[in-house]
């Protein structure tokens, strides 16, 4: 009997994932498959119902070998993947977001911040916490004003194409 969960799309890049050796491959196979395959500013649609699976196994493999590599539980709650101090990354991209004033620049900062720092890049006690101040100012800019721009006004800001079916 198949197995009604597994593709042929899942079983490759599962291959893919299971040959990742060291951090540093590891991270490059996220980092390059967040920036290809999720958030908005994706560039492709190709795995559709798959984006959410695979990266979870990416991440899974990717935090199984960054324990592996590190010799204290310390350092696996205290530091970036790539040794640096979570505070102070998570503290650098709040910097970045004191300055911002306008919801869409806001939105922008929030997608960049999940795609570089969501575990396992960055330990999910600091991870949660920036993120929790970097939407909570996310929700305030969105609420300013909001009913008062026309659906035409929110396109056009966004830069949205509408398409027409005939």
């Amino acid at each position: 009997m198949a197995n009604w969960y597994n593709t042929e799309t899942r079983d490759e890049w599962q291959d893919q994932i299971n040959s990742l050796r060291s951090v540093s491959a590891g991270v490059e196979c996220l980092q390059s498959f967040r920036a290809d395959h999720t958030g908005p500013d994706r560039k492709t649609y190709d795995l559709k119902k798959e984006v959410t699976w695979i990266e979870s196994r990416i991440e899974m493999r990717l935090g199984q070998l960054h324990s592996e590599e590190l010799i204290s539980d310390e350092d696996l709650l205290s530091k970036t993947i790539d040794g640096k101090c979570a505070k102070e990354v998570v503290g650098e991209w709040v910097k970045k977001a004191a300055d911002i004033d306008c919801k869409i620049k806001m939105e922008g900062l929030c997608i960049a911040y999940r795609k570089a720092c969501k575990p396992p890049m960055v330990p999910i006690n600091y991870f949660a916490a920036g993120e929790k101040i970097l939407i909570s100012k996310l929700m305030r800019l969105r609420a300013i004003g909001a009913l008062d721009q026309t659906v035409e006004e929110l396109r056009e800001m966004r830069g949205v194409t509408r398409l027409s079916v005939q």
